[in-house]
Parts: structure tokens; sequence; C-alpha cells
């Protein structure tokens, strides 16, 4: 039996459809998508961008240009840019541009490409682009380094050296996790999905005279409606991991805040108390390690037992499992003949008849030497090259104040460690 596939559609119809497509994607990024005529005046944009500029639809910025939105700060530059795009035809890729508003509104950022576009005869007519916002990763930035401000301050006001030496330990830990954000970050910038939309614009202008023709009987042609399709999705899932991964990045420097914070108040004062999971500080003090367990290779095996919702010192807890897990990754570094392993554990229990938080982290690294298991804990001890003896010191510190200890064992040198940590509940609970 003979079988035939559907009528074939109409050149006006492949075209009307990939107009939509292609409205569909103007219509749904959360980025900036614009098209310009030689005098950088818009001719087409994504309402996501008009709406931005104080439009009610995209047809509002037709024939509007930077200078109707933007201050002479950053109109002039954007537009002499454009300019130079249509005089040489070399597109300009991944520009980090701050961005400065007539209306006086606060500034900001955006990663910026801009490519000629060019009509049916590869003339050059204009020139599209794509901007995406990047306030929240610059405002980050900010932050980062009015902490730094901040902890400079502190070491000053706290007059002691050995409580600034333990704020910038602490804070070191947690600025390696912001560099690894902050890398994340840029590396999907870099490799952002914008550039196949650019590429698939500059197709179909190459093909502007006979676009229809092209979407319906051309093979590379056929596969462009889909392409599309694909790339609206992509990119909405781009936007969903960076906001994701901002939110950890926030998470790290409001740590650093806390670091900060609690440094500057003279040691045993008393921490704030709040409902705390367990768990889910585990889980952060393994993210803010997260980059140096990953370059490591270093598995990680985590066990708890149901743990309630506990009052605690939500801070110190995180604090020192941050050493805690820092010290068991440099440890393994002078053990390469068998996998890098840390195991975690947490489980209430009991010690001479009162409620503790048990909290375990052990490692199969180098071990420590029977003469050390005491020593470890003093303020400037190390067995590392290039440590200083600082972390463990104000761990042990940390957990005398929430009334609970910390121990090591070992069974030598090459076989592993473990550190106990164990917190009475009734102290934690403000009953005991």
């Amino acid at each position: 039996m003979r079988t035939t596939a559907g009528p074939t559609p109409k050149p006006e119809e492949a075209l009307s459809r990939e107009r939509d497509l292609l409205r569909a994607l103007l219509d749904n990024s959360p980025d900036h998508i614009y098209f310009k005529d030689l005098q950088s005046r818009f001719i087409k944009s994504s309402s996501a961008q008009a709406l931005q500029f104080g439009m009610k639809s995209p047809d509002g910025l037709v024939g509007k240009s930077d200078f109707d939105v933007f201050s002479e700060e950053h109109a002039r530059p954007a537009f002499e840019d454009e300019q130079e795009i249509i005089r040489t035809g070399v597109p300009m890729i991944g520009k980090v541009e701050k961005e400065t508003w007539i209306d006086g509104r606060p500034d900001t950022w955006g990663l910026t490409t801009k490519m000629p576009l060019r009509n049916g005869a590869g003339e050059i007519i204009g020139t599209f682009g794509i901007t995406k916002d990047i306030s929240e990763l610059k405002e980050a930035e900010r932050q980062i380094a009015e902490v730094h401000k901040q902890l400079l301050v502190a070491s000053r006001l706290a007059g002691m050296a050995e409580i600034a030496t333990n704020v910038l330990h602490n804070v070191g830990n947690v600025l390696n996790s912001v560099n690894v954000s902050a890398d994340l970050l840029a590396a999907q910038l870099r490799g952002s999905k914008l550039k196949g939309l650019a590429r698939a614009v500059a197709l179909m202008d190459s093909r502007a005279g006979d676009l229809g023709e092209y979407l319906t009987n051309d093979a590379k042609g056929k596969l462009l409606p889909t392409y599309l399709r694909e790339l609206a999705s992509a990119l909405q899932a781009e936007q969903a991991a960076m906001a994701d991964e901002l939110g950890v990045l926030a998470k790290s420097v409001n740590h650093i805040k806390e670091v900060i914070a609690t440094q500057q108040t003279h040691a045993g004062a008393p921490g704030v108390v709040e409902s705390v999971d367990v768990d889910e500080v585990l889980d952060d003090a393994l993210h803010i390690n997260a980059g140096a367990l990953t370059r490591h290779k270093v598995e990680v095996v985590k066990t708890l037992t149901g743990l309630p919702m506990l009052l605690l010192d939500r801070h110190r807890l995180l604090q020192i499992l941050v050493n805690l897990i820092s010290n068991a990754k440099h440890a393994m570094n002078g053990a390469p003949d068998h996998d890098p392993c840390i195991r975690l554990g947490a489980a209430l229990g009991d010690v001479a008849g009162a409620r503790v938080l048990r909290i375990t982290v052990a490692d199969n690294g180098e071990g420590i030497a029977p003469q050390n298991l005491t020593r470890v804990f003093a303020h400037g001890f190390t067995t590392r090259k290039n440590g200083h003896g600082f972390g463990l010191h104000s761990c042990v510190l940390a957990a005398q104040e929430m009334g609970g200890s910390l121990s090591a064992h070992s069974d030598g040198s090459g076989k592993g460690a473990v550190f106990t940590l164990e917190i009475p509940i009734e102290a934690a609970l403000g009953t005991g």
C-alpha cells in the first residue's frame, strides 16, 4: 500500500509560522533582544526590554534609540559600538556594560553581544543584539568588596591577634565558595545559548529573500523552527540555573557577614539560638567546601538518624562544620593510595545521663600521630606546610561557647581521623 505525507506547507505559511516562533521568543525571553537600523533606532525588540524601558508593548520602542532611555554616559558608548559594527561588520561579543538611566533609577549591568544585521543581498542594514541582566552578580561583587572593608575594620576593633586571625581563617573558607559560585556564573555567561540565537537570526537574515521557500523545502531550513523552540527552552533553563547560583552566592555573602558580626563580640558571648535543621546546616557546610571537594574528587557519605528541629547557635555550628570538612579534605592530600572519602554522621545520644547532639566528621586520610591528638586544638599548632593552626582552635572555642566539646581520634599515621562534636541538647534548648 502506498502512503502519502501530508501537504507541504506553502512558503507563505512557513514564513508565517517562523515569524510566530520568533515572536514567541521575543515575548517570553527574560533577556533584552533587539534589532536596530543604521541610525541605531529600534525596529523590533523583546517584550522584557520594552517593559523595562517603560513601554506598554515592543511597538512603543520603534523609532526610539538608547538616548531616549539611557543617560549620555551609557547611550553614547553604546551608539558608538553599534556604528563601529555597521562600519566594519565585526560583531561585539560579551561586553559588560554599566547602564545609567535617564529617569534616575538605580544603575543596572548587562552582558551584551551585538551583531551586524544584513539584508538578503548581504548588505548591512543595522544591528541586532542580546543583553543579559547581570545586575545581581555585580551587586554580589560589590557586597563582597564591602565585606572585605568591614573585615579590616572588625580586625582593628577587635584588638586581639587571635580573634583577627580566626576571622580571616573562617572568612577565607567561605570566600572559596564565593569564588566557586562566581566562576560558575562566569562560565555560564561565557557559554550562554544566546550565541545560538544570534546565529539563527543571522541565518534567517541571509535567506531573507526566500525565507519561506528555505523553511519549507531546504533540509537545514526545516530544522530551524524546532531549533528555535529548543533554544527558547534552553534560555529559560539557563536563567533558572543562574538564579539558583546567585541564591547560593547571596547565602555565602550573608555567612561572611555573620562571621564578622560574631567575631566583633568578645569571646564567650552568647550566640543567637534559633530553630535549626541539622541536615540543612551540614549541606551548607558541604556547599561552602564544594569547590575543593569536587576538585579533589572526594566522596562524601552522610548519615543522619531522623533528627528533629533543634534550638542551636546555627552560626557557630556552621563555622565548626566548615572547618572540620576543610581539614578532612586537606588530611587526604597526603594519602594518594586510595579514594578519598569523608563520612558525616549526626544523631542524638546520651553522655552521663544528658542528651546530646553528636556530629562526627571522619576521613580516610593521613591520620594523626598519638602525641598530636590533643595538640591539634592548640592555637598555632599545625602539621600542614601552609597551615596556620587557627581553624581547629577556633572550633574548640566555638564548641565550648555552646556548652559542648570537640574531640579527635585516630588509630595513627595513615589510618584516618574522626572528629566528634557534642552539644548538650538541654543547654541548646535553654532548659539545662
